[in-house]
Order: structure tokens, then C-alpha cells, then sequence
């Protein structure tokens, strides 16, 4: 559903963009600090689960968590569950340490379930990217792996809550079903980040083609998106992170997220303002294409 002529001016303002610069505002930053693929892969997944309302917010909180964690996350983590019987206790000291916090309604319980989870999954598939293939059914896009993926994640979080019935609405916020309307922009955020392998993006996984990849559609997405007619509505959502996503195929069928970062830190600095402001609209590359410009 993408209008005529929006490929070339989107193509320009993403060669222009500075993807490096904007890295230190996303929480892309937390995995770019990890030079291991294990702990960089549970670093993004931890991240980006909790990567929701302003950055300075949970930038602090996932700062004060890995740290707790050590030097090498997935170590401490998979530790929980495998080692000696001294290695699992430091484990669970670090884990129960780095959840010893709150963020917004995400509470330390709902914080070590998680934290346990990843582990849990990560020692017995060797590493997430495994324990998505165990559960990925292929087909044209990665609905249906996510979604396997998140239930695994969640029934082992739930398993390990002390309250998972009471805290059912924070478990279903942290692993989200990919059945319903939901967009899951923060799960399909992490898909981006391990399967495609241009920057700022790290391109640890070889198991899923990034031909699959779903646009992470979020209210600057979306609303970027409807503005230069690449989907129907502003609002986020299943179905519009799919009209999104069918828009960008159809311009680069091979890399369909290929405009994600660049168009989501647009609306993150103000770039777009969801009506026509002179000052900013003018000096856009995209003004031709859009329907603010």
C-alpha cells in the first residue's frame, strides 16, 4: 500500500542518517557493549523486554541490572542451573541482586522470573537463537516463532514466580501473545537486532532470514508510517506493524526493517511532529512523500 515515489526519499535520509550517533539514546547501546554473541544475545533480550516508556527511565535501571550480573551475563545466568554447587549460589545471589529493584509496575519478582527464564532456556537450548529455532515453524514472516518463543519464556517465568497468578498482567506484558492485536514492538526490536547484519543492527543469528522480519511498529513508527502512506492508521498495532511491514518488503524484499531505526529515532528527537511544522517539515527529506510536507 505504499505511495508512489516514497522509496527514493526514504532511501536518501537512510544513507544520510547517523545510525552510530543515535545508538548511545536506543537501548540498541546495552548488547553493542557485550563483544561475546552469548552475552550480547541475552543483554538485547533483557533490553529490549524492558525497553518501554523514556529511555533515561530504563536506561538506569538495565544499567544497574546487567551490572549486577558481571562481565559476562549469559555466564551467570546459565549458571543457575548448571555448575557446581558454589557457582549456582554466586548465580542466584547476582540474579536475586540485579532484580532487587522496580520499574514502573514491573516489581523484583517479576524481574528474577524473567532473568530466570532466559537462563533457564539459555542452558537448556545452549543459546536463545536455539530455543527460537526449536520452536520457529518458518514461513514468510516470524509471528509464529516469536510467538513460540515467548510462551517457552513465559510458562518457565510463571513456573518460578512466587505470585504468577496475581502478577498474571506483568508476565503477560513481559512475554507477550504474538495471537491477538499487540504489535510486540519490543520482541520483534530484539529479532532486529540478532538477524540483521547491517549497523547499528548486530547480525548474531544465522538461523532466521531477515527477509521474515516484522517491522517493530511503535507510535512513531506508525504514525511516521501512516504519514508517508505506508499503512492505514497511526496507531500501533498487529495490524498495522503487518501493513508496514508489507509496505517495506514490497520497496526492499530482502530487508523489510531496513527504515526501522532511522524512521523510530525520527520521531524519538522531535524530527516529526505529526502535523506540518515549517521549521521542521522544510528541511525533511521526506516533506515530498509525506502528508504533513
Amino acid at each position: 500500500m505504499s505511495r508512489p515515489g516514497v522509496k527514493p526519499p526514504l532511501d536518501r535520509y537512510y544513507a544520510a542518517f547517523d545510525a552510530a550517533a543515535h545508538v548511545p539514546r536506543d537501548p540498541l547501546q546495552f548488547p553493542h557493549r557485550y563483544p561475546h554473541p552469548p552475552d550480547a544475545e541475552v543483554a538485547a533480550f533483557v533490553a529490549a523486554t524492558l525497553a518501554f516508556g523514556r529511555v533515561t527511565a530504563f536506561a538506569a535501571v538495565l544499567d544497574a541490572l546487567l551490572g549486577e550480573l558481571g562481565p559476562s551475563p549469559s555466564v551467570t545466568l546459565r549458571s543457575l542451573y548448571a555448575g557446581t554447587v558454589e557457582s549456582r549460589e554466586a548465580a542466584d545471589d547476582a540474579v536475586r541482586q540485579a532484580a532487587s529493584r522496580r520499574y514502573r509496575w514491573i516489581g523484583p519478582d517479576d524481574l528474577q522470573a524473567l532473568l530466570r527464564a532466559v537462563g533457564a532456556v539459555s542452558a537448556e537450548h545452549g543459546s536463545l537463537e536455539e530455543a527460537f529455532a526449536a520452536g520457529d515453524p518458518g514461513g514468510p514472516d516470524t509471528w509464529d516463532g516469536l510467538g513460540a518463543f515467548l510462551a517457552d519464556l513465559k510458562a518457565r517465568a510463571a513456573s518460578m514466580h512466587p505470585d504468577p497468578e496475581g502478577r498474571s498482567r506483568a508476565l503477560a506484558f513481559l512475554f507477550p501473545s504474538t495471537r491477538g492485536g499487540a504489535a510486540c514492538k519490543r520482541q520483534h526490536l530484539f529479532l532486529r537486532w540478532m538477524v540483521r547484519d547491517e549497523a547499528p543492527d548486530l547480525g548474531l543469528w544465522s538461523t532466521v532470514d531477515p527477509a521474515r522480519l516484522v517491522m517493530p511498529c511503535d507510535t512513531h513508527t506508525a504514525r511516521i508510517g501512516h504519514a508517508l502512506g505506508l499503512c492505514g492508521r497511526p496507531e500501533p498495532g498487529r495490524r498495522t506493524a503487518d501493513q508496514l511491514t508489507a509496505s517495506m518488503r514490497a520497496m526492499h524484499p530482502a530487508d523489510p526493517v531496513r527504515y526501522d531505526f532511522s524512521l523510530c529515532h525520527l520521531g524519538i528527537s522531535g524530527g516529526c511532529r505529526a502535523r506540518r511544522v515549517p521549521e521542521v517539515c522544510d528541511p525533511c527529506e521526506l516533506r515530498r512523500a509525506c502528508r504533513w510536507g
